[in-house]
């Protein structure tokens, strides 16, 4: 598909729905902005939902000016925002305001992520929604969530990765601490947030009405740190910077070929450890004490590190893997990203699609997933242009008069 101006891709018709999957017949309003709330409300729309993104008039969602960019086009809008219709709609005005009532109306899931008491300010909190339309449910992700001394704190996934506790988690002995090389906290936060929505909807079938999610990111991430809870109350200890290591197991950590590349395996039971010895051709190791069971082995790291690293250096990547993999011992060679792309078992199952952009061309992204036997998923367009689809929500689903459509152009509401 060749790559069309901002001028030209307005001529083209609008992106046509073609929803597929378990949740064909759920309508969601997608308010939110950059990364996480709008990540939940991606992963519906992959499964059928009905998701209109609500943009401001010009500007649009902010992230639409976050690389990685292609000829000035983001790439990250293109995968994030697929499956969506988009509209624009001012919120700081009250006719704004309104449409944003009259969609909920017809639309009784509704994703946001300002701070906590803003969506209040316009007019649009859970008491304004839910008295348009009882059955409303309200996924409202912030930071630190709607109560308590941080409610009105501004935070990013970034600031939440390192407040968590999760950020001290990573990096080598001694060293700082190190960010994740992708945004982890947003997306890990967005499936979240979907999976809260479907638990809602559920309960909403049965009662007939619908509820306020309050989702912190902050305590998103405190959920999946549990052990690390536990152990500190219980046994007073703080986990610390491990590189790639992982202190309750041994052998585990990242080996280097005789070719140079980077491998990790880790013998998490006794039976991988054993298969792993017997193919590097120590099994002289299966009777020394100090490698005797785990708990052994995670007091001799060092040592029993070093065996394992030893053979890597002795072998080139393609040996390894194929030793390893004859012994079933689960190996993981750190593919680059174009390494990934190109994976056969990628490939066999496709898990990687490539979608008309008529800005961008094909853009290749994750497919929908997981799969599902009856009902899968479908990705049927890329991220929308700015306000696409304004006259056909408008119209359709709204039932707006061309003038009234018209009025709340020229007073900026649209």
């Amino acid at each position: 598909m060749s790559v069309l101006s901002e001028e030209e891709a307005k001529t083209i018709e609008p992106s046509t729905p073609d929803p597929k999957g378990p949740l064909v017949g759920m309508k969601v309003l997608d308010i939110a902005t950059m990364i996480a709330a709008p990540t939940a409300a991606t992963f519906l729309a992959d499964f059928g939902a009905d998701v209109i993104k609500v943009e401001m008039p010009g500007t649009g969602d902010s992230l639409r000016q976050l690389g990685p960019f292609y000829e000035g086009k983001s790439l990250r809008w293109s995968v994030n925002a697929r499956n969506k219709r988009s509209i624009t709609v001012d919120f700081h005005k009250p006719e704004g305001q309104a449409v944003v009532r009259d969609l909920v109306r017809e639309y009784d899931v509704v994703t946001e992520n300002f701070r906590p008491g803003v969506i209040d300010q316009w007019n649009l909190g859970y008491e304004h929604l839910k008295a348009v339309n009882p059955r409303v449910i309200l996924l409202s992700i912030s930071a630190y969530g709607q109560t308590g001394p941080y409610k009105g704190k501004a935070g990013f996934g970034r600031i939440i990765e390192a407040i968590s506790g999760a950020m001290a988690l990573t990096g080598f002995p001694g060293g700082p601490p190190v960010m994740s090389g992708f945004l982890f906290v947003d997306r890990l936060i967005g499936v979240m947030g979907a999976l809260s929505v479907m638990m809602a909807d559920y309960e909403r079938q049965r009662s007939g009405i619908g509820q306020w999610i309050d989702q912190s990111v902050n305590e998103g991430i405190l959920r999946i740190l549990e052990p690390l809870v536990a152990e500190h109350v219980k046994l007073g200890k703080t986990t610390p910077r491990t590189g790639n290591r992982n202190p309750n197991i041994a052998p585990g950590d990242l080996y280097l070929s005789k070719d140079r590349k980077y491998v990790f395996i880790s013998a998490a039971t006794q039976s991988v450890f054993v298969r792993l010895m017997k193919a590097i051709g120590r099994e002289d190791t299966l009777g020394d004490p100090r490698f005797a069971t785990n708990a052994d082995r995670i007091r001799h790291p060092d040592e029993i590190n070093q065996v394992v690293a030893d053979w890597f250096a002795a072998h080139d990547l393609a040996e390894v893997v194929k030793t390893l993999e004859a012994a079933d011992v689960p190996v993981g060679p750190v593919n680059e990203i174009g390494d990934v792309v190109k994976d056969p078992q990628h490939l066999a199952r496709e898990a990687i699609i490539s979608i008309a952009d008529p800005l961008l061309g094909e853009v290749t992204m994750p497919a929908a997933l997981p799969v599902f036997s009856r009902t899968p998923g479908h990705v049927w367009a890329a991220g929308p242009r700015i306000g696409e689809h304004n006259d056909d929500v408008f119209r359709n689903v709204l039932g707006y008069s061309a003038e009234k459509i018209a009025r709340l152009r020229d007073i900026g509401a649209i």
